[in-house]
């Protein structure tokens, strides 16, 4: 995926990370070609404000680490300020 320029936003804080499954949070990183889903909650900030952004990312296991595959954007659960 290429880099934004310019860069979209002046700072970008990561609030939260969740697993959708179990094995994402497992020790080590299960056999190749096993796929997971997490979600990734941040507050982006730019001149006009701050901005709740969360992203579902699937990330598929290969060569003993993840790599993430797919990225969804998600609405987030509990407003935001701005």
């Amino acid at each position: 995926m290429p880099a934004l320029s310019p860069a979209p936003y002046t700072a970008i804080t990561v609030e939260e990370v969740w697993a959708v499954e179990e094995a994402a949070a497992a020790e080590n990183v299960p056999a190749d070609g096993t796929r997971v889903r997490a979600v990734v909650q941040i507050e982006a900030q730019d001149a006009g404000g701050r901005w709740p952004l969360a992203y579902e990312l699937t990330l598929t296991a290969h060569s003993g680490r993840w790599e993430i595959t797919a990225l969804t954007s998600r609405a987030p659960q509990d407003g935001g300020a701005r």
